[in-house]
């Protein structure tokens, strides 16, 4: 069945990048936070789902790291253009998911099977998503101890990233 439960968290989380960039773009950062945590909060539901449901897909093994890269590169771009967060935190941050998109792209294109997310990479995506709702809802200082947190453990889950694609080569 290609249309199940978590596929189908999938395609809402593709469906609320927009709704939320166009709330954060037209200065409704508190909307744009809701519909951004809504989707983080699907992120993480459409996985459980699909491991204890035993509902894993081909399509949700390929949709559900895209939908990933897509909303965070979109949100952190959108940090980027409206100079909301120090440079040096969202491009590292950007820089990392560009990287691990690309990478992802290569190996599906190469035939391989894509990198299965590790406790770091899901534990960096978690406090990512955390520390951009919390600044979309504007709650001030705990975002900007959350950027510092998820900096350190996005690089290394990044060359964990990078050793496992290397040793699948």
């Amino acid at each position: 069945m290609l249309l199940n439960y978590p596929n189908t968290l999938t395609i809402v989380r593709l469906v609320l990048i927009p709704v939320y960039l166009y709330f954060f773009l037209t200065g409704e950062y508190i909307l744009s936070g809701v519909f951004f945590s809504i989707s983080g909060l699907t992120d993480f539901l459409d996985g459980y789902l699909a491991r204890k449901y035993n509902m894993i897909t081909d399509l949700g093994r390929l949709l559900d790291p895209l939908a990933d890269k897509l909303t965070l590169i979109s949100i952190l771009a959108v940090l980027i253009y409206m100079d909301l967060l120090p440079k040096v935190i969202t491009i590292t941050l950007l820089t990392r998911e560009v990287f691990v998109l690309f990478g992802s792209g290569i190996m599906y294109l190469m035939g391989k099977d894509l990198i299965q997310p590790t406790f770091l990479g899901k534990l960096s995506i978690f406090l990512l998503y955390v520390a951009i709702a919390a600044n979309l809802l504007e709650i001030q200082f705990f975002n900007m101890i959350l950027f510092y947190v998820v900096i350190p453990i996005n690089i290394i889950s990044a060359l964990d990233y990078i050793r496992n694609a290397y040793q699948k080569m």
